[in-house]
């Protein structure tokens, strides 16, 4: 049997279509208010304004101060925000001597945060006027002229004309290095009371302390039992109001206490 096909069904199905181009003709209409709405937006303007660096973070320092850090990033804030380009902000802060590492990320929603990892002094060394050192030999410019770290000089060794980031590696340098070490360690409580490491000579290291006496020892560090010996001899003269000129540690189980005469005789005959 055929379905009814009458009028009825014939009127609205003209219904719909006489609806569906009313919806389509104010969808149209709509979509071209928008677009002309859109072209009016001041998008420049709003630019200018909101995608910009609105806030700058530095962490991790230790030496530097943060608006140094922010100098040699070369941020500001202001600058167009999806414009900064991460991987050369971090390239410029690895570029200076003073920062051995550093991370570069951006915060939502306007702001890039900056963390270094910056070099410890571990000596200080002649460069016309002293500079530092790091653990690993890095030569670090000061910070400003006459400012440095509390640390002692190594004599010896030239760096002269040398520019500040670079590794040192001479033979000379790693004796200093591995002396600056040992003296940090914290049984020892030796660092403090040094202030200059002579590895000059091949055979020995000559340490001079803060109140003048001269330690003479072997090139390289004994082991700790002959430095915690020295400790206690040094602590022991400090005790008893006593002094001494030179202490020798060259030899095994003993430390070798010189008064100032028989330092000098000593002097003369080496």
């Amino acid at each position: 049997m055929g379905a009814y096909q009458g009028k009825a069904l014939q009127a609205r199905a003209a219904r719909r279509r006489g609806g569906g181009r009313l919806r389509q003709l104010a969808q149209i209409a709509a979509v071209g208010l928008l677009a002309v709405a859109l072209a009016h937006v001041p998008w420049a303007a709003l630019s200018r304004r909101w995608a910009v660096v609105g806030k700058l973070e530095v962490e991790g320092m230790r030496y530097l101060d943060p608006g140094r850090v922010q100098t040699i990033s070369g941020l500001k804030l202001g600058d167009p925000l999806w414009s900064v380009d991460l991987k050369r902000v971090r390239q410029s802060l690895l570029l200076d001597s003073r920062i051995a590492g550093a991370t570069v990320t951006r915060r939502f929603p306007r702001g890039i945060r900056i963390v270094v990892r910056e070099r410890v002094p571990a000596l200080l060394v002649d460069h016309g006027t002293p500079w530092e050192l790091d653990s690993t030999g890095v030569l670090l410019e000061p910070l400003e002229r006459g400012v440095v770290a509390d640390v002692p000089l190594l004599v010896g060794p030239d760096f002269e004309g040398v520019p500040a980031g670079t590794h040192v590696a001479s033979p000379r340098v790693a004796r200093g290095l591995s002396w600056a070490g040992t003296l940090a360690d914290q049984t020892l409580q030796l660092a403090g009371q040094v202030s200059e490491l002579d590895v000059s000579r091949d055979q020995l290291t000559t340490l001079t302390l803060l109140d003048g006496t001269r330690v003479v020892a072997a090139a390289w560090p004994p082991p700790l039992k002959t430095l915690s010996a020295l400790r206690v001899v040094l602590a022991d003269l400090k005790h008893k109001g006593a002094s001494a000129d030179e202490v020798d540690v060259r030899y095994e189980n003993q430390v070798i206490v010189r008064p100032p005469a028989q330092a000098e005789a000593v002097g003369r005959q080496g």
